[in-house]
């Protein structure tokens, strides 16, 4: 599947409301919360020059409204996309079969 695709598909994911994740890693994990995000990539070093971990991590902690939830796993998909750490999602992965 195609990075902007995936992007897509995840994004859809994310209920700006209630911000229900449902992530599939390629490490077997699935992403269901901030928390979980957030321990995602505390466990990642940085790149230096080239990642934008730290970014993503401050935004992950220090996001309190919807749309700061909304942005922060946004930029979390983003760096994970990055990193190649997504799986297709399953609707996606079903259809192409």
């Amino acid at each position: 599947m195609e990075p902007e695709s995936t992007k897509r598909v995840y994004g859809s994911m994310v209920d700006a409301a209630q911000l229900q994740l449902k992530l599939h890693m390629r490490d077997g994990r699935i992403i269901r919360s901030l928390a979980d995000a957030i321990t995602l990539v505390r466990e990642h070093e940085s790149r230096p020059g080239v990642d934008v971990r730290d970014e993503v991590l401050h935004l992950l902690e220090r996001a309190r409204t919807d749309q700061q939830r909304q942005a922060a796993v946004a930029a979390f998909i983003a760096w994970a996309e990055e990193l190649n750490l997504l799986l297709p999602s399953p609707e996606t992965a079903h259809r192409s079969t």
